[in-house]
């Protein structure tokens, strides 16, 4: 079970907004992005890094990728704006946070083209004037070494982050706003679009956490998610290279 790594947020509710969402998407972000490279180490290391394998691990990325770009479009969007409106000081860390996700867009875009290259059909016939493709070691060490690269830059993004920003959110926004900024985010976003992605987010969630993200969800979609989305991601996760 995970543990929350904001700090000053603890696994009870206490003063201040509740960042929960929030501490589970950081918590999630520390964790599978290293699971990828153990996952795709431990696959080459037993001779099952196979074209579906590759594949499937494609689909456990592309998951998490979903929740990583909802994350920093909802920041640069709507978070940082309420947090600069009570401390405009913070001005220069946010369009460096910004900046930031630009970056590591790059290194994402990176890794989706490892995981595309490696699961490649072996032997298939190139298309006229397509390079040679790089054979799977090399395109394995590759991806490895910008999984390695991606995760230390992530290190350093998410402790800005929670150095600056996240005591301002938590502390000195008013509750006011941030319903409003929560709001607003709510409005702003298709369920469809998330919650097929959230078993991946609760996986390692505390119950008050869980109970916390799915409150509030309507009926039907919370039902949906416990036959449909949650049972087919716990069959996806049963079917990857071991971790």
């Amino acid at each position: 079970m995970s543990t929350s790594t904001l700090p000053g947020t603890p696994s009870a509710p206490a003063a201040g907004n509740d960042l929960t969402g929030f501490t589970l998407t950081h918590d999630l972000i520390r964790r599978a992005v290293p699971e990828l490279g153990r996952r795709l180490a431990n696959a080459a290391a037993s001779g099952a890094l196979d074209e579906a394998a590759a594949a499937r691990l494609g689909t456990w990325w592309s998951m998490f990728t979903t929740i990583l770009d909802g994350h920093h479009t909802s920041e640069d969007s709507h978070v940082w704006p309420v947090v600069l409106a009570a401390e405009p000081t913070l001005a220069p860390v946010a369009r460096a946070l910004e900046e930031q996700h630009t970056s590591l867009d790059g290194h994402l875009a990176g890794i989706e083209e490892g995981l595309r290259l490696l699961g490649r059909q072996e032997g298939r016939e190139r298309a006229e004037g397509e390079a040679e493709p790089a054979d799977r070691e090399t395109v394995l060490s590759r991806l490895r070494a910008r999984i390695a690269d991606f995760d230390a830059l992530m290190y350093e993004h998410l402790r800005l982050e929670e150095q600056t920003m996240v005591p301002v959110l938590r502390d000195r926004v008013t509750g006011e706003a941030y319903a409003a900024m929560l709001g607003s985010l709510a409005t702003g976003h298709d369920p469809a679009d998330f919650v097929p992605t959230m078993p991946l987010l609760l996986e390692q969630a505390p119950p008050r956490a869980r109970e916390f993200m799915l409150g509030n969800m309507p009926a039907a979609l919370r039902t949906r998610y416990e036959r449909e989305f949650e049972p087919a991601y716990r069959e996806l996760l049963g079917s990857l290279p071991a971790a």
